[in-house]
């Protein structure tokens, strides 16, 4: 501080410069232990941090306390006595044997962050005018319990539906607990979510200390989930947020659950509302024996708390695929094994496409996303950039039968950084559904040609390196 009083009157002495140097050394030598042990097996990206920390130290380290963690320490009980008393008084999360995934997924994954089940009903329900209804019915006609989980709940006229309907039913008796992302909702948990207490409803917020962040490095971290659980009957995930721009405008994919899979989706916003809130929940989960279809399907969980199983299912399908794999994805960012992936598929054969917005909303991203395309499009993968505005879906299909709907971006966020969520579905009629709303979108679509990327001028390829810089936090 007497530092840069002296400074501002331009009374300096060498030896405080010295100082602060040396300081700022000394505190990039005490965070050398953190960067290798938390990037132990990927030396390159080591290095560069110890580069970043030790040429500009004291914003070196800053930013490694606040972008270069990738775990957090999950607040949750211990696995064994304490998980067990957890499932005995909340229900275990449903997963069986017997699915068409039982070999395509990660074991270690099956029943903590991968749930498996026969007997589902699945639909999908494309864009805002088609799944804004549907969540909006499911809420109006709940008999016990709601509980809503999303990464932005938006103060506009959509928000305020949505949240006066839940105040509604809380005062009609119904159990209403509502959690949000603080990041991407810092304005929810105050004025604008009065009402729903007033009526008796139950409001958190998700790691709402990321500003502090030598003392609590949560930054980097968010909970981009979007879940709706109704009675624990009807569930709903997929990318849609609660926003004008999300009911309206963009286009998205949210995919609407009855069955053996809801019980998942009830057990893992339990979980997260437990990790933002501690609260000792004092409701029963309801036993079930109801399958409502013959859909096997897969709820997937991935975060900075435990391995990125969404990105290793991907990486396992894509990898499998013999006809066809079709992606859409706002953010594509894809990294070196899901590019590899891609890559050799199409090398053998596979019809590989990608779509994503031309408008991005986010420019940092789209530029970053740029980067990847020459690599992947002389290798024979076919690129979209989609011209109806913003695309928002998080959706793909494999071969005939194999589709998802999900939260994931395919970025290094997603897959590493944020708390996500994701539905594997094994079913024809939903994968022809997907199909047909991908051949709409490739019909609005610019095809990215190799000649293309290769004419860039310079300018923009630098643009595009220099995106891609910010690629493992975007």
């Amino acid at each position: 501080m007497h530092f840069l009083i002296a400074l501002l009157h331009g009374q300096w002495e060498p030896g405080w410069f010295i100082s602060l140097v040396a300081g700022s050394q000394l505190l990039a030598l005490f965070t050398l232990p953190s960067v290798l042990l938390r990037r132990q097996g990927r030396p390159r990206a080591a290095l560069s941090w110890l580069l970043a920390m030790f040429a500009l130290p004291a914003l070196g380290v800053i930013a490694w306390w606040a972008f270069g963690r990738t775990h957090i320490a999950r607040r949750r009980r211990k696995r064994f006595e304490a998980a067990r008393a957890f499932a005995k008084r909340y229900g275990q999360a449903h997963t069986e044997l017997g699915t068409p995934f039982d070999r395509l997924l990660p074991a270690d994954a099956v029943g903590d962050s991968i749930f498996m089940s026969n007997g589902n009903q699945v639909d999908l329900l494309f864009d805002g005018p088609i799944a804004y209804p549907a969540m909006e019915r499911a809420i109006a006609e709940a008999k016990r319990s709601v509980h809503l989980l999303f990464y932005i709940f938006r103060d506009d006229d959509t928000g305020r539906r949505m949240r006066d309907l839940l105040a509604e039913k809380a005062r009609g008796g119904v159990t209403v607990r509502v959690l949000v992302d603080a990041w991407g909702s810092p304005h929810f948990a105050g004025k604008f979510s009065d009402p729903l207490r007033a009526a008796g409803a139950k409001v958190a917020a998700f790691l709402p200390s990321r500003l502090l962040p030598i003392f609590a490095p949560r930054l980097n971290f968010s909970n981009h989930r979007k879940v709706i659980v109704v009675d624990e009957e009807i569930g709903f995930l997929g990318g849609m947020n609660v926003g004008n721009e999300y009911a309206r405008e963009w286009r998205d994919v949210m995919v609407r659950l009855r069955g053996p899979s809801v019980r998942a989706l009830a057990h893992i916003f339990l979980d997260d509302w437990y990790f933002a809130t501690s609260e000792d929940l004092g409701h029963d989960v309801l036993e079930r024996e109801e399958r409502p279809g013959d859909t096997p399907c897969a709820v997937v969980v991935s975060g900075p708390d435990r391995e990125s199983f969404i990105h290793d299912a991907y990486f396992i399908l894509f990898t499998r695929a013999e006809r066809r794999i079709w992606i859409v994805t706002p953010y594509f960012i894809p990294g070196d094994a899901i590019t590899t992936a891609l890559r050799t598929a199409a090398s053998r054969g596979v019809d590989v496409r990608v779509v994503l917005p031309r408008s991005s909303d986010v420019v940092v991203a789209k530029l970053a996303a740029r980067s990847f395309y020459p690599e992947l499009v002389g290798s024979g993968v076919r690129i979209y950039e989609y011209l109806g505005g913003m695309l928002h879906a998080k959706v793909w299909v494999v071969d005939e039968d194999t589709s998802a709907v999900g939260s994931a971006n395919l970025d290094a966020r997603s897959f590493g950084l944020s708390f996500e969520i994701g539905c594997l579905i094994r079913d024809q009629a939903a994968s022809d559904r997907i199909t047909a709303w991908c051949e709409t979108l490739f019909a609005a679509s610019h095809e990215v040609t190799l000649d293309e990327c290769l004419r860039r001028s310079t300018g923009a390829k630098l643009l595009q390196s220099a995106a891609h810089l910010f690629s493992p936090v975007l």
